[in-house]
């Protein structure tokens, strides 16, 4: 059994309860869009988009929590197999990149069907755009934090006092991360920028704003205000995901498992 595999079978519940979650909010979107009004079911699809999006921090979460059981359980001698640091390390993000992956991608797939019935246009490239920006700049680093965090607990098992470290630490993390959101939108301008996409909505919306005409381009509203979409966060996100895999993989060649 390699090691894909066996990380699969390992978070199976977890899999399984997401793709539960997903079954169901599709099925109570897509009979709103075939027998009620698909406007408002994107409303509502929206709402509950902001409800269900958090749930992939689950993901590193449990994959950080099976990493600290590893130490001390029936799975220790995974820690001491003779693979290399990377391997483990790119089995376990891998396996954690593919479910937070397909996870937002149905996730925006669908959004994205139930604002085509709803009458909403937009160039074809936002919904792409959208998954690639939660993934890279958002779950990606979180995964790769995760898996330090795992291994950090596997290799030192902290005690009360380094448990509480580690909470504080963690509250410097987030305000770390919100710095390094604010330095890539204020000093990496120089980066590739997006152009601002077309958001037309449909006439029934466009009429509650009072434009002529009944549609409403959100892109002549934004254009006063911004420019452009910059993908600094894009890479920033890939630059800090890269920096804590060698982290990772480097506590995993130097730790000692015994």
């Amino acid at each position: 059994m390699n090691l894909v595999t066996l990380e699969l079978r390992k978070h199976r519940l977890l899999i399984g309860g997401l793709a539960l979650l997903l079954l169901v909010w599709v099925a109570w979107l897509a009979r709103g869009v075939s027998g009620g009004d698909p406007l408002l079911t994107l409303g509502l699809g929206l709402g509950s988009l902001l409800a269900i999006a958090p749930f992939g921090v689950l993901v590193p979460i449990v994959l950080a929590r099976a990493l600290a059981g590893e130490a001390a359980g029936p799975l220790a001698f995974l820690l001491a197999s003779p693979r290399s640091g990377w391997t483990h390390v790119a089995a376990r993000f891998g396996v954690g990149f593919a479910v937070l992956g397909v996870y937002y991608a149905v996730l925006v797939a669908t959004v994205h069907w139930v604002a085509a019935a709803a009458g909403v246009r937009y160039d074809a490239w936002l919904p792409l755009a959208v998954w690639l920006y939660t993934i890279a700049g958002w779950a990606a680093p979180l995964l790769a934090l995760g898996l330090v965090y795992g291994l950090l607990i596997s290799a030192y098992r902290p005690g009360r006092g380094g448990q509480i470290v580690a909470v504080a630490a963690s509250a410097g993390v987030l305000a770390g991360w919100s710095w390094l959101g604010r330095f890539a939108l204020e000093r990496l301008g120089f980066l590739p920028q997006l152009p601002l996409p077309h958001l037309v909505l449909p006439e029934k919306v466009g009429r509650l704003f009072g434009t002529s005409g009944g549609t409403l381009d959100l892109k002549a509203g934004l254009e006063p205000l911004v420019q452009s979409v910059p993908t600094a966060p894009v890479w920033v996100g890939l630059v800090v995901t890269l920096a804590l895999l060698v982290v990772a993989a480097r506590l995993w060649e130097e730790a000692e498992w015994a």
